[in-house]
């Protein structure tokens, strides 16, 4: 089983995310789990949720303490994962990061430029873009699901014109994201 726990603001699309994940894992035949957590329900608070996918069914339900990756909807959201037990370096783990350029980390990263790539693609409301699909498309790549799977989500989850918007968002990210070492 592998363990994903995305770290974002409350307003960003974070639970959307985690749902579009497992919907995803679904389509491309694995078991998935998606568990959100947050706090004070408002905009801009700290938010949580939890990925699993596994081959084999999941019967763990608490919150992943552990993860084997975790995703950074900002680049400032790496000190809130270290305080909820997220090492990275020397066990493996892996970080995927909404940015340009690596967090101050070790160990392996994933950069894609999510906010770019929705606001390319119309995913915007005013200032606010809306980062959680284009996470989708390359938290998929990471993982290995694969992008007909994650285009299969999209569109359950999004009809007509915001369909055709996020698929293209999904596309990008997935196509765009890159491996790097990381910041120091």
């Amino acid at each position: 089983m592998l363990e994903l726990r995305i770290h974002g603001r409350g307003g960003t699309g974070v639970v959307t995310l985690a749902d579009l994940l497992s919907k995803a894992a679904l389509a491309a035949g694995k078991e998935a789990q998606a568990l959100p957590f947050f706090g004070v329900e408002r905009r801009g608070a700290v938010i949580r949720a939890c990925f699993r996918i596994s081959d084999t069914p999941i019967l763990q339900r608490s919150m992943s303490y552990q993860p084997d990756i975790i995703a950074l909807m900002h680049e400032n959201m790496l000190p809130h994962a270290r305080n909820e037990g997220f090492t990275e370096g020397e066990d493996g783990a892996v970080i995927i990061v909404n940015g340009k350029v690596p967090v101050e980390a070790e160990g392996t990263q994933w950069l894609v430029d999510a906010e770019q790539i929705a606001r390319d693609h119309g995913l915007t409301f005013g200032w606010d873009a809306y980062i959680n699909v284009p996470m989708a498309g390359a938290i998929a790549k990471v993982i290995g699901i694969p992008l007909e799977s994650v285009e299969s989500a999209v569109n359950v989850v999004f009809k007509g014109k915001n369909a055709a918007s996020n698929l293209e968002a999904a596309r990008d990210a997935y196509n765009t994201t890159t491996k790097v070492k990381g910041g120091a």
